[in-house]
């Protein structure tokens, strides 16, 4: 157990539960102490925007790895180990199509902003001053400029949007499908998987030596391209399947991992 170099661990319920909206000070607290006393990195990896998990990690911002909108950007020490951008005319048919659906609402991420182009006050509201990132909203997509990471759909009364999305791009692109009634659409062939393999490459070390948690569907990838994936109790049994571990929380099976107190 002495041999992890590095942990990757989920945000949203994995690292985070029961509707918190911060990272607590226990966890960073364990996170500083892995380095320091073990010289164990950890990676945020998430489908939030890499400057709002910067600031989620405030107090720690510049020690760890991100990995940021399901995989599509990772970033270490402020250098981009890995990009993948989303073809500009498939992200904006997706974005259109989303826009046109009942009840669903659109978010495009691009490397240092998001985009939205709200239909309810409510959703406008969430995204500016809950969500916890930088966000633009836009009457006209087309206008949008820079590369485009990912495009995501919002839907909190229905998932019926996502038969419809699915059979129209699947072929296309990649669908994650996230809890709290969001589902992003990436680049072909890039997820968190992928991006954790470039990171570790990167960092000259083996899968064997990594630790990946993660609680859904989109943090399969992840999971598999390590030596010890872990799964959170409250995961879909897939998950289970390949975990070697499951826990109650990230700090609790780090804890029994590591032998710390």
């Amino acid at each position: 157990m002495s041999d992890f170099k590095l942990i990757a661990s989920d945000i949203d319920g994995t690292l985070i539960l029961n509707g918190e909206q911060q990272i607590s000070k226990t966890t960073v607290s364990l996170i500083r102490r892995l380095k320091k006393e073990k010289n164990i990195l950890f990676i945020a990896a998430s489908g939030r925007q890499y400057q709002n998990l910067r600031q989620l990690f405030n107090p720690i911002k510049n020690d760890i790895v991100y990995i940021s909108e399901n995989g599509c950007l990772g970033i270490y020490q402020n250098k981009i180990i890995y990009q993948k951008e989303l073809k500009r005319e498939l992200a904006l048919k997706i974005a259109t199509d989303i826009l046109a659906l009942k009840d669903c609402e659109l978010q495009i991420s691009t490397p240092k902003i998001q985009y939205i182009t709200p239909k309810t006050e409510a959703f406008a509201d969430y995204m500016h001053h809950e969500a916890g990132i930088k966000v633009k909203e836009i009457a006209d997509i087309t206008k949008i400029k820079e590369p485009i990471l990912k495009v995501a759909v919002y839907n909190p009364k229905s998932t019926a949007h996502r038969k419809v999305l699915q059979q129209k791009y699947g072929k296309y692109c990649n669908m994650h499908l996230g809890r709290d009634d969001w589902t992003d659409f990436t680049p072909l062939h890039t997820d968190k998987g992928t991006t954790l393999k470039a990171i570790i490459k990167h960092l000259n070390i083996q899968p064997k030596e990594c630790i990946a948690i993660g609680d859904y569907y989109n943090d399969e990838s992840m999971l598999k391209a390590v030596g010890c994936p872990v799964a959170m109790e409250t995961a879909p049994e897939e998950l289970q399947a390949i975990a070697k571990f499951t826990a109650d929380s990230v700090e609790n099976i780090l804890k029994k991992i590591f032998s710390i107190k």
